[in-house]
């Protein structure tokens, strides 16, 4: 009788904690595809709380300029008042200890350790019985600190530490990968600022044309209901258009020539994130009735990004030229008229409702 009821706690035990191995099996796939932190933040707060069953779980992230840890994820009715509170990155603290030694750290009676930090618990009305925090490190970087609060059933033991640090451990990789992220997208826009500032110095009468251009592009391309990668490309169309014109030999002089499209394509393609853009940019000079150039081509013959292009960067020369001599609603018909004649008529018409629905907040830098 005895031995029937240790296996049946035996099968119980194995059966729970297979099941909690395919669970971390899952996350580990979710958050590999996860590069918002905020949505991947929730998804290891989720899987904490669910993983060792407690009542709450929250995320620590490391301010080091300021040497404090704040809560950047915390699921529960008094999440809103535990992002505004700061913990001191220190031993005196829990989540502070648990990042400084790398360590996990298991509290069975928490209002009895001096490393509870007291002001968390006063300012949220929720009293922490135990707590169990693991901390999210990767290489010589620290994250921040997973935390758990109450198990809801006896109390914490070795294989909530052990599910919670493979966790941990996943959550640092995917942090890793977001940071990385992050990092190469503020380099691309540095990159984006620095072009500008070249395209200008060579043409200061072009000061704020590539970023009305691109607010004109994308308006446009929204309201064809464009999204995702498709508006995406249409506004590093609308960013790189006259990277060519950075090669041009006349382009001091003001004059233009009729290769700086190809040589922008050119450049674009040798970059594997900007290689589908490359034909936006090549082709934003040719013109629907088979006018523009370098190849001449019409109709639908020019992809749509390209057209799009086309005629927001016709629309901004256009005015640059002669628009801020005349009132605005008087050059404004005279370009969609003139634009008909050389432009997707479908394009003309929802072009002509953006800019007469936003033109002053689209042109805002002239």
């Amino acid at each position: 009788m005895s031995d029937a009821s240790n296996n049946g706690k035996d099968e119980k035990g194995t059966t729970g904690k297979v099941r909690a191995l395919s669970r971390l099996m899952d996350v580990g796939q979710e958050l590999a595809s996860s590069t918002d932190l905020d949505e991947l933040l929730s998804k290891i707060a989720r899987a904490s709380q669910d993983l060792t069953s407690s009542e709450k779980a929250s995320i620590l992230l490391v301010d080091e300029d300021r040497q404090e840890m704040y809560f950047r994820q915390a699921l529960g009715e008094h999440g809103e008042v535990l992002e505004k509170i700061r913990i001191p990155l220190s031993e005196k603290s829990i989540a502070g200890w648990c990042i400084m030694h790398r360590e996990p750290v298991l509290i069975a009676d928490a209002t009895n350790d001096p490393r509870h930090y007291k002001g968390v618990d006063k300012a949220s009305g929720y009293v922490t019985r135990s707590l169990l925090a693991v901390p999210i490190v990767w290489g010589e970087r620290d994250f921040g600190v997973v935390e758990v609060l109450n198990k809801i059933e006896g109390e914490y033991n070795s294989e909530d530490v052990e599910y919670l640090t493979i966790l941990a451990a996943q959550a640092a990789v995917a942090l890793n990968n977001v940071y990385v992220v992050e990092q190469l997208q503020n380099f691309f826009v540095h990159t984006v600022e620095l072009l500008i500032a070249a395209l200008e110095t060579i043409d200061p009468s072009m000061r704020g044309h590539v970023i009305r251009v691109a607010r004109m592009a994308t308006a446009l391309a929204r309201e064809l209901k464009l999204s995702g990668k498709d508006l995406e490309q249409v506004l590093y169309g609308a960013y790189f258009h006259d990277i060519g014109r950075l090669l041009n030999q006349t382009a001091r002089t003001g004059a233009r020539d009729r290769t700086e499209p190809i040589i922008g394509a050119q450049l674009l393609q040798k970059i594997k994130m900007l290689e589908k853009v490359a034909p936006i940019v090549r082709y934003h000079r040719e013109r629907f009735d088979g006018s523009g150039f370098p190849e001449g081509l019409k109709g639908d013959e020019i992809p749509l990004g390209a057209r799009i292009l086309g005629l927001a960067v016709e629309y901004d020369e256009e005015f640059l030229k002669q628009g801020k001599e005349m009132p605005s609603h008087v050059f404004r018909d005279m370009f969609f008229e003139k634009a008909r004649e050389t432009h997707d008529p479908e394009l003309i018409d929802l072009f002509r409702k953006v800019i007469f629905a936003h033109g002053d907040a689209l042109a805002r830098t002239y």
